[in-house]
């Protein structure tokens, strides 16, 4: 894990709240629950890359901390209604 990735467990260990709580809270704040949250926050750094960058879709994976090129298409799609590379074709159709 790098200096920039905190488990979900750090965050509990560090506020003392259990996992049920924080997560019904969270959800409560946002709408949404930590682990939907933490994906909308990646894939919007995907479209970043996508627009301003010439990376190939399995660098921004890396980038994004996801190991897995098609859950990373399977969830961008999912997300903003067309696959990485039609939304870096077309960005302001999503």
């Amino acid at each position: 894990m790098g200096q920039n990735h905190m488990a979900l467990q750090q965050v509990l260990d560090y506020i003392g709240y259990s996992q049920s709580h924080f997560c019904a809270l969270f959800k409560r704040q946002t709408g949404m629950s930590p682990l939907a949250y933490f994906n909308r926050l990646k894939i919007q750094r995907a479209c970043l890359l996508l627009r301003e960058t010439e990376l190939k879709i399995n660098q921004i994976c890396h980038k994004l901390g996801i190991k897995d090129q098609y859950y990373f298409s399977r969830l961008f799609s999912k997300t903003m209604g067309q696959s990485p590379t039609d939304y870096r074709k077309h960005p302001s159709s999503a």
